[in-house]
């Protein structure tokens, strides 16, 4: 399975012979993810931001509500979440966490999730290989926080996004610290097999496409 980070909230996968673009970013958020092809792709809210449908190529699916779904045998689930409130006393907005199962991989894309998992939530996820989590960001998880939940979910692989790299396109060194991993060299796209993984916590830094 191979992944790459296209910027912003931006995930595409490749899952065998099928090309899944989650949160697909516009160029409101200052990053140009191309047209990339889809066949499948996720909308964990409606912002402008994570849902440029219309800049990808092909006719993809599109995923954006709570349920499990299977299209060309790669599984999905997917989970209402929250946002965090912008502003004192507002209502949290409808945030959706989504789990693509392929090649004996299960992925998680965590969207904007801005508050701690649930019992419940964390159940419906299930166990997590590969984690894939906002660290920054209005209305996301701030960096201590995303630690925390990458701890409490105990995936193999953790893959930060949703920040502005900074000088070496590093995550940001709090998130880093709160973890307690030490991040390998950035890189443009991770290729991840099941037999490859170990108990070991991976940190995945990869570079944003622009």
């Amino acid at each position: 399975m191979d992944i790459s980070w296209l910027g912003h909230a931006c995930i595409r996968v490749r899952a065998g012979g099928t090309f899944v673009v989650m949160d697909p970013a516009g160029r409101e958020t200052g990053y140009d993810m191309g047209r990339p092809t889809a066949d499948v792709v996720t909308i964990s809210n409606p912002s402008p931001a994570h849902n440029n449908v219309r800049g990808l190529r092909g006719e993809p699916l599109v995923l954006d509500g709570p349920g499990e779904y299977e299209v060309q045998g790669v599984q999905f689930v997917a989970v209402a979440t929250s946002l965090r409130a912008v502003e004192d006393g507002a209502k949290p907005g409808r945030n959706i966490a989504f789990v693509l199962e392929s090649e004996e991989l299960r992925v998680a894309h965590l969207g904007s999730l801005g508050a701690r998992l649930t019992a419940e939530q964390k159940e419906q996820l299930g166990d997590i290989d590969v984690l894939i989590v906002p660290v920054a960001g209005e209305g996301a998880l701030e960096p201590v926080e995303a630690a925390r939940v990458c701890r409490e979910l105990e995936p193999r692989v953790v893959i930060p996004m949703l920040y502005a790299p900074g000088d070496g396109n590093t995550a940001p060194a709090e998130f880093v610290r709160a973890l307690g991993v030490e991040a390998e060299a950035p890189t443009a796209r991770v290729t991840i097999q099941k037999r490859g993984l170990t108990e070991k916590t991976r940190l995945v830094i990869l570079e944003p496409r622009a």
